[in-house]
């Protein structure tokens, strides 16, 4: 059930809502960032779906898929998936081994950002953003199109400020049911699945 909720940011900008409106924004910008020292490793963000288009639900496995009693070290395998047989993907998380590590080559003012400062990212959030500790601060989610990949893809012409020089060791594990209702994991950075829109 929806319940309607008033937004002071939405309203019209009177007088007396701007002190709301700037306590929104300093709000929203407080959001974004959380001082922190670096995340100690290993780094488990939960409840994740990383990258573009990701979404639990209906997943059918294009081939075989090991399934294991949890994502932790010492791990069992208690079942497996067939090739062609669906499954319902329910939550997941994504562990990071090793941050991915982006120099910068320039200035970039506004992320405030200098010439030779270093990037930790950690799970990658889709079309171009991903979650990052610089500076004392961690990001869920930043921007870091302006970075060029080890392979020189990625960013282009003016737009390029940084280049990645490791792309770290990160894993991503996704908790699914069977047809039989065992619930296990599956190291979904590893198996082939395709991934359907239907619960």
């Amino acid at each position: 059930m929806f319940t309607k909720t008033r937004c002071i940011c939405c309203a019209k900008p009177t007088n007396a809502l701007m002190v709301g409106i700037l306590l929104c924004l300093s709000m929203s910008l407080a959001a974004a960032q959380t001082s922190m020292p670096q995340p100690v490793l290993p780094f488990v963000e939960r409840n994740i779906c990383p990258g573009e288009y990701c979404l639990y639900g209906t997943w059918t496995a294009r081939k075989t898929v090991l399934v294991y009693d949890t994502w932790q070290s010492g791990r069992r395998r208690i079942a497996q998936i067939a090739s062609k047989q669906d499954v319902v993907a329910r939550t997941g998380l994504v562990v990071t081994e090793r941050p991915g590590i982006i120099r910068m080559d320039r200035d970039l003012a506004e992320q405030g950002l200098e010439k030779g400062d270093t990037l930790f990212t950690y799970t990658y959030r889709g079309e171009g953003f991903s979650a990052v500790w610089f500076h004392g601060k961690f990001y869920p989610e930043f921007d870091i199109s302006f970075a060029r990949w080890p392979d020189g893809s990625g960013c282009g012409g003016g737009h390029c400020a940084a280049t990645y020089t490791d792309l770290g060791n990160k894993t991503w594990w996704a908790e699914v049911r069977l047809p039989n209702g065992t619930v296990g994991w599956v190291d979904a950075t590893r198996a082939d699945f395709d991934i359907h829109a239907k619960p």
